[in-house]
């Protein structure tokens, strides 16, 4: 429920203004030869993969901030928002955003944006961003880019907290009536 609050949001943000921009006029896309089996447990730079951080290199190929999307199987069109030095497997493409543009902001856009016009491929669905760079997206000033990036971000790290609170209760309540009946 927590992330569709910021799908809600993002959401109102797309339905309530026309989109105006394609998507290849503020992103640029690459890709990455890195396969899951040359990363190790150990090293300086995390390794993205489908799944979230699958090991760790000493060098990157993203330097900066960068969004990540799954480009085959079963989580096709599946973002995540990176900053720092990390690398990414193949089974993801590496979006930067180009000058004058949010990639914050992008990212919270390309999360509520549907993909399902560019999917191909019957037994391993595939998306390519040269179909789906053709279509727009609302993007307002650079300036409200950032304060809605702000926003975005801001109720997404509350929401972190909040579940990282109610978990540390629930652990505390279950401690407690173990206690209770020793």
């Amino acid at each position: 429920t927590s992330k569709s609050l910021i799908k809600g949001i993002a959401q109102n943000i797309v339905r309530y203004n026309e989109a105006n921009v394609r998507l290849s006029d503020c992103l640029s896309c690459s890709s990455s030869t890195l396969q899951e089996r040359d990363v190790s447990e150990h090293g300086t730079y995390p390794v993205y993969g489908a799944n979230g951080v699958v090991g760790y290199l000493d060098n990157y190929n993203t330097e900066n901030e960068a969004i990540y999307i799954i480009k085959d199987g079963s989580g096709v069109g599946s973002t995540s928002y990176v900053t720092g030095k990390c690398s990414a497997t193949g089974t993801l493409n590496i979006l930067r955003a180009k000058e004058g543009y949010s990639p914050q902001y992008l990212y919270y856009m390309l999360k509520v944006f549907n993909f399902e016009p560019y999917k191909t491929g019957m037994a391993i669905p595939h998306i390519y961003f040269k179909y789906y760079s053709k279509a727009k997206v609302f993007c307002p000033t650079y300036k409200e880019q950032l304060q809605y990036a702000r926003l975005l971000s801001a109720i997404d790290k509350r929401l972190t907290v909040e579940h990282g609170l109610l978990t540390s209760l629930s652990l505390q309540k279950q401690y407690l009536l173990r206690q209770m009946f020793i």
